[in-house]
């Protein structure tokens, strides 16, 4: 008789256990499928005025896409130097910020310290795409230095100071 709960309690909790797998990965979303190894992934976010900007408008030119937030105060410090480089290098390179934030506190910010490169806005879809970029990423800010070919050449992390960004800007400039 006991043998028979034993068994009969395995049972169940097998079933039980495999069912729970199973409603599991059914509600799982999953991540975006991942960008060719080494090259940045293709994109579609909101800018400040809510249009939508797809990564595909920059092809073919060389991209610094620094990844922030309002909150960081590493990622506001570095906002002179992203609006001194791309006044520097006007039409040879394009600086792009994205902010893993809420539009309106992005707004906000924006109107105070009028960006001359365009800002795109996302929360969990900015993540994805930060994951994508570089995976694992566990704070802000990070940018991202990519050539004309799309391809990936340097992520570095953490505040961006002039010295690195000239290094960096020659490998893919």
């Amino acid at each position: 008789m006991i043998r028979k709960q034993i068994l009969l309690l395995a049972i169940v909790s097998v079933i039980a256990a495999a069912g729970g797998y199973v409603l599991y990965r059914s509600t799982v979303v999953q991540a975006p499928p991942p960008a060719q190894a080494g090259y940045m992934p293709a994109f579609a976010l909101p800018d400040l005025t809510g249009a939508e900007r797809l990564s595909s408008e920059w092809d073919g030119k060389p991209r610094v896409i620094n990844f922030w937030a309002t909150w960081c105060p590493p990622c506001r410090r570095e906002i002179p130097l992203l609006m001194a480089l791309q006044a520097e290098y006007g039409e040879q390179l394009a600086i792009i910020g994205i902010a893993i934030d809420d539009m309106d506190a992005v707004r906000d910010y924006a109107v105070e310290t009028r960006f001359n490169y365009p800002v795109l806005v996302g929360q969990q879809n900015a993540v994805d795409l930060g994951n994508q970029v570089h995976p694992d990423w566990i704070g802000l800010p990070f940018t991202a230095f990519v050539n004309g070919d799309g391809a990936i050449v340097r992520v570095h992390v953490g505040e961006l100071h002039r010295e690195q960004a000239e290094a960096f800007l020659a490998e893919i400039l």
